[in-house]
């Protein structure tokens, strides 16, 4: 599967990972009872900011995701692993137990529905 942000690169160079990182558009998260927001993402993983739990590497988690759209009329749950809870810097980052099609979709449509807008309504 060959991933939409394969040709995105930094400021300061091209990045060296599979799929690369996305700040946009942002994605709100419900892990462990509390509401977050993405700081970054991939097809291979997320970046929560504002976590404040005790959440352990290598812990499974189920993630609800939406788009931050109040137009938005898709979400899902993610089953992923803890790679890293920074608590100092309230930052949880989780990798997908696996890209099921399903969740490529899901990007996909946020990312396109964030850079080429919304479809208007006639008048």
């Amino acid at each position: 599967m060959t991933s939409f942000t394969m040709g995105f690169s930094k400021a300061r160079g091209p990045e060296h990972r599979r799929d690369k990182r996305m700040p946009l558009p942002i994605f709100t998260v419900k892990v462990g009872g509390q509401v977050c927001d993405t700081l970054n993402w991939s097809l291979g993983w997320l970046l929560i900011e504002n976590y404040d739990g005790q959440l352990l590497v290598e812990m499974p988690v189920v993630i609800d995701i939406k788009i931050k759209d109040e137009h938005a009329e898709f979400a899902m749950k993610i089953q992923a692993k803890v790679v890293r809870n920074d608590r100092e810097n309230r930052r949880l980052a989780v990798k997908y137990d696996e890209l099921r099609p399903s969740i490529y979709d899901f990007f996909e449509r946020g990312f396109n529905k964030r850079f080429h807008g919304r479809e208007r309504s006639p008048a």
